[in-house]
């Protein structure tokens, strides 16, 4: 049998593969900053990263989405050459705005550090992200060029070629500095921004370079004016940025705010940034290392929604969308659950860090809802609601700070109140966003094949495995391969329950990706 190469997650498929190696890489390149940095730099570097996507959702983030649901849809009704000029214009949006914000950024960066962030040492990686800015404005709006036209493999190859950079980067820039001395936590820092830069040099080279070549392959007419190109960037760019960078400007609050509650509530000054350290920079993306195929899922169904969207195709968009909730659950479900049964020793093993893995069942919780949110939020700006969804973001968000500062510092609960708000956020966000996918797609309600089964056939396996994980961990059997053996366990365990219950997850895996366009196939 033949994989059908224009289904959603045929592309799914190959971006996971990559996806794999690339949270790999990550996740070894957060080990490899542990190690070289510390975590009191990691939090540093958490702080310039909360100011840096301030600045990218004003700059770029909603220019670079509206250039990959355009080009879907432009390239869906037989307008491929104008796509040529969207991506024109885009950039030149992009350099607009990146001259307007992020070079005063960059000038008044000793303001931000002191006055907004409140920590000096974050000075000299602040003026850093202004480079690094600049090469990832090109990087992305190529890499939505791509995405939008259906084309996986280049974006999977830069973003796994900038992984390994960043990973060499980071190497040889801390063996060199330490051959000349000891570093502090904002010279550790702006270090690790360096190693970005480098990084996205490579990158950007690449996709531009690529996209040159590509250009001239596209078909279909190129009769589309530019003032309907504007028209379309601004009714997506414009909701979008304006709620990513409240929503972000929220989430860099919260994030500053952590090291204070966690004072608050009693901790020392050190304390605070290395248990926020431990928690942004090693605990959650740990969590995030099982979830390589929902990532590329989103990723590959906003411009697949886009094309359906300008067709008027509802009831694609009524199946595909059922399958994505399907597939988040049959995936999302038994990765948490893994993770919260072996998540500490994980950690310990990794990071050498005791700390690594505390506060689990509050992130793993926060991120099931999170992958439920994204994937629904993703569907509704497809098909054109994007400003309900920002006003959303931005709720959700102020919910998130609200519960921070009241939970963690009034009631001084310290990070729970952080994490009480976050899931109250990823709830809310995704249980309205469901209810509006319901409504505007005629999408039946299935909790018990999104929800149900998955979560049932996860958490049984789960406490089975756990008792021979615990036995293996405490015998004297190497840790990887007690580790390596449980997992395996654990996902035998998972997909004869699953059986059981009534899905077959191979079977339906293997259904989707064949068959994905047949007219013929039922809705999960």
């Amino acid at each position: 049998m033949k994989l059908n190469k224009n289904s959603i997650f045929y592309h799914c498929l190959l971006l996971s593969s990559s996806s794999v190696m690339l949270q790999m890489l990550g996740f070894g390149y957060r080990i490899l900053l542990g190690r070289l940095a510390g975590a009191q730099a990691i939090a540093v570097y958490g702080l310039v990263m909360s100011a840096y996507n301030v600045v990218l959702s004003c700059t770029l983030t909603g220019v670079a989405l509206s250039v990959s649901r355009i080009a879907a849809s432009y390239q869906a009704i037989g307008e491929g050459r104008s796509i040529i000029r969207l991506i024109r214009t885009a950039l030149c949006l992009f350099l607009g705005l990146f001259c307007l914000l992020a070079i005063p950024f960059g000038l008044g960066r000793s303001f931000f550090a002191n006055q907004i962030l409140g920590n000096p040492q974050t000075e000299a990686a602040l003026l850093l992200i202004v480079p690094c800015l600049f090469l990832t404005g090109f990087e992305n709006v190529h890499k939505a060029f791509f995405y939008g036209t259906g084309q996986t493999l280049p974006p999977t190859i830069s973003e796994t070629l900038e992984m390994l950079c960043r990973i060499i980067g980071a190497a040889v820039l801390f063996s060199l500095a330490r051959e000349k001395g000891s570093l502090n936590d904002g010279q550790a820092a702006a270090l690790i921004v360096c190693g970005m830069i480098f990084s996205e040099i490579i990158s950007a080279s690449f996709l531009t370079g690529l996209y040159r070549l590509r250009r001239k392959k596209l078909r279909g007419r190129d009769s589309v004016g530019m003032g309907r190109i504007l028209r379309d960037i601004a009714s997506v760019a414009v909701p979008v940025s304006l709620a990513t960078l409240l929503g972000r400007l929220i989430s860099s609050a919260n994030m500053v705010l952590i090291p204070r509650v966690l004072m608050r509530a009693g901790s020392s000054y050190e304390t605070a940034m290395e248990e926020f350290g431990v928690l942004s920079g090693m605990t959650i993306p740990m969590l995030m290392l099982p979830s390589a195929f929902l990532s590329p899922l989103i990723t590959v169904l906003s411009p697949r929604f886009s094309a359906e969207h300008a067709l008027d195709n509802t009831a694609m968009i009524r199946r595909k969308t059922a399958k994505a909730l399907h597939i988040v659950g049959l995936i999302g479900f038994p990765s948490m659950a893994l993770m919260l049964s072996m998540g500490k020793e994980l950690g310990l093993l990794l990071y050498q860090n005791e700390k690594v893995g505390q506060h689990l069942a509050f992130l793993v919780a926060i991120t099931m809802a999170g992958f439920y949110y994204a994937v629904l939020e993703s569907v509704l700006e497809s098909i054109g609601l994007q400003k309900r969804c920002s006003v959303l973001t931005v709720v959700a968000s102020l919910t998130g700070l609200c519960c921070t500062l009241f939970l963690g510092g009034v009631l001084r609960l310290g990070i729970h109140g952080y994490l009480c708000g976050e899931l109250l956020s990823a709830l809310l966000g995704g249980s309205v966003c469901l209810v509006w996918v319901l409504r505007n797609t005629g999408l039946s309600l299935r909790l018990e094949n999104w929800i149900g089964r998955p979560l049932l056939a996860s958490a049984t396996a789960a406490a089975l495995m756990r008792l021979v994980f615990s036995r293996l961990w405490n015998s004297g059997v190497a840790q990887p391969l007690a580790v390596a053996f449980s997992a395996a366990l654990f996902f035998l365990l998972y997909t004869v329950f699953l059986r059981g219950l009534g899905t077959d997850f191979w079977t339906y895996t293997q259904h989707t990706l064949l068959r994905e366009n047949h007219r013929s196939e039922p809705l999960v």
